[in-house]
């Protein structure tokens, strides 16, 4: 039987060293300037006042006396502004309080009964010690004051030169540093209690407002912050998502960059709060969108919340599981279908070598082989709707890249040369699985191809730098007739096609491959042609590929 695991003691953070608040270096600067014009004002006095007629016992002693604690004072204020003083807090406080004592010590041996109240100018020095300290140290600051002042009157009283009721003076004095002290220690300690708290508080705020913002970010919705002033002073990521302004949107920015519709949603919803907003369309991204605003804050501080719902999410939600449904039953079934596909095919390339089918019968042979094949490209085509969570992004220059594909797609597809014109900086790098990569830009430049005039420059490539320079715009358009508004919503829909014998997988697998990479892939409402954008992430030439995980 083994012993149980001893119980781990909670965890209480060591105790901070005595430090200097901002409130402290404050304290010590008015006290370090008090000393000093305490000392010129003693000095004025010596240098202007008769000092005989007012019975000061040693007139030249008394001079240097004052004179010294000037320096004193001068010499404290400027070593309390020091930013990093070399002694602790209390050792700094003692020494300050035991300059303070020696000097006016002086002062009151050379000035005899014509300066009997200055013990009354240590009681500021007194309460700053209980208030910086708010420990039992600040009295024994009190007890050295009111021992060393009462042990100076002793030894005058018994030389002569004052009497007794000056004793009894100088012990209440006495009384009072120690009841100063007191209330300053009592101060000091609530203060101390209120500004852990405050910075508890903060601490929590900040903590609040780091959760708060990231849940926003992981936030389905969009979220904006607007100011009074429809400026931007926030949003998400998913706000760029539904938009189509990835790469280019940022803080600061006008509400009417951002969208001129959600403007004038935010324009009609402040002069009445119970509008109603209808659901709107977004051009680029053909998300259909619903906006909800909310008051936050009030007077000038106030603002706006703004809550954008993609409302084609739940259905495409579906549609998702819908087709990995269909991609796990098709990845299980395409073995059993491609078996006697290829065994059709041979049969007819048996049919067709043996010569002895009738000419009639070679058309048919024909269609069996053209129909077998597009079976085939059907059941791979549904295959890739499984590859997208299975991307190794790596660091890709996109020059190099797009040139040696081109050629490639151009020789498989025989495109003639000269169709297809590219503009691709050579200094472009991205962060992209190069499958993916390659899939995506082989579905666009067949799909252009397919749908352009098929004559010289008819397919255009362009990349460039995006707006913040963090991202690159990749973009492929065509010369043909375009796509027709009332369908622009569906080109990315799986099975759509408008062109007989198509699939209808070619541009929604390009889209979901893009978004597995966290790219963007969108249809421009451009004319004449299509034009297609895709915002991908963009890396330096330094920059190290990402771990690669190899498929599951």
């Amino acid at each position: 039987m083994t012993d149980p695991a001893p119980a781990i003691p909670p965890y209480e953070p060591p105790p901070l060293p005595a430090s200097l608040t901002d409130s402290g270096e404050r304290i010590l600067w008015i006290i370090g300037l008090y000393r000093a014009v305490c000392g010129a004002a003693l000095l004025g006095i010596a240098l202007f006042v008769d000092l005989k007629g007012v019975a000061t016992i040693a007139p030249n002693a008394f001079i240097t006396a004052t004179a010294l604690y000037f320096i004193f004072g001068l010499a404290a204020f400027a070593w309390v502004q020091v930013e990093r003083l070399p002694y602790s807090l209390p050792s700094l406080a003692l020494a300050l309080l035991v300059g303070d004592i020696f000097f006016l010590s002086l002062v009151i041996s050379a000035g005899g009964n014509a300066v009997a109240p200055i013990p009354i100018l240590l009681f500021p020095q007194l309460a700053a010690s209980g208030w910086l300290l708010r420990t039992q140290t600040a009295f024994f600051h009190a007890a050295l004051a009111s021992v060393v002042l009462l042990g100076l009157d002793v030894w005058r009283a018994l030389e002569g030169s004052i009497g007794g009721a000056q004793i009894v003076q100088t012990g209440m004095v006495g009384f009072g540093y120690f009841t100063t002290v007191a209330i300053a220690v009592a101060l000091g300690r609530y203060t101390k209690a209120s500004e852990d708290l405050a910075a508890q508080r903060g601490i929590d705020v900040a903590n609040l407002e780091q959760v708060n913002r990231l849940i926003i970010q992981d936030m389905q919705d969009g979220v904006l912050v607007v100011d009074l002033n429809g400026v931007v002073r926030g949003h998400n990521a998913q706000v760029t998502r539904l938009l189509g302004g990835f790469g280019r949107m940022r803080g600061g920015m006008r509400l009417a960059e951002f969208s001129s519709t959600l403007h004038d949603y935010w324009r009609r919803w402040q002069d009445d709060f119970t509008v109603a907003l209808p659901p709107f369309r977004v051009e680029v991204t053909q998300r259909l969108l619903r906006v909800r605003l909310v008051r936050i804050g009030s007077g000038l501080n106030g603002g706006t919340l703004i809550y954008l719902e993609d409302l084609g999410r739940a259905q495409t939600d579906a549609q998702q599981m819908k087709l990995a449904a269909m991609g796990r039953l098709t990845a299980s079934i395409a073995h059993e279908v491609r078996n006697p596909l290829s065994a059709i095919n041979q049969a007819a390339q048996l049919l067709e070598e043996d010569g002895a089918v009738a000419p009639e019968g070679l058309r048919l042979l024909t269609m069996i082989r053209n129909n077998s094949k597009r079976i085939d490209r059907i059941v791979g085509e549904v295959l890739q709707l499984n590859r997208r969570d299975r991307q190794q992004p790596e660091a890709i220059p996109l020059g190099d890249f797009l040139r040696s594909l081109v050629d490639e797609i151009v020789q498989t597809e025989a495109i003639p040369f000269g169709s297809v014109q590219m503009s691709v900086p050579d200094d472009l790098v991205v962060i992209f699985d190069r499958g993916h990569y390659n899939q995506i830009v082989w579905n666009l430049v067949r799909n252009a191809w397919q749908h352009c005039q098929k004559k010289e420059a008819s397919v255009r490539i362009v990349a460039r730098a995006g707006y913040l320079g963090d991202a690159v715009l990749f973009e492929l358009s065509d010369d043909g007739p375009g796509i027709p508004a009332e369908l622009r919503a569906q080109i990315f829909e799986p099975f759509f096609t408008t062109r007989p014998g198509g699939t209808g997988l070619g541009l929604y697998i390009a889209r979901e491959l893009a978004d597995a990479n966290g790219a963007t892939l969108e249809l421009l409402p451009k004319s004449p042609g299509a034009q297609f954008r895709m915002t991908l992430r963009r890396a330096s030439l330094s920059e190290p590929a990402p771990v690669a995980y190899p498929p599951a």
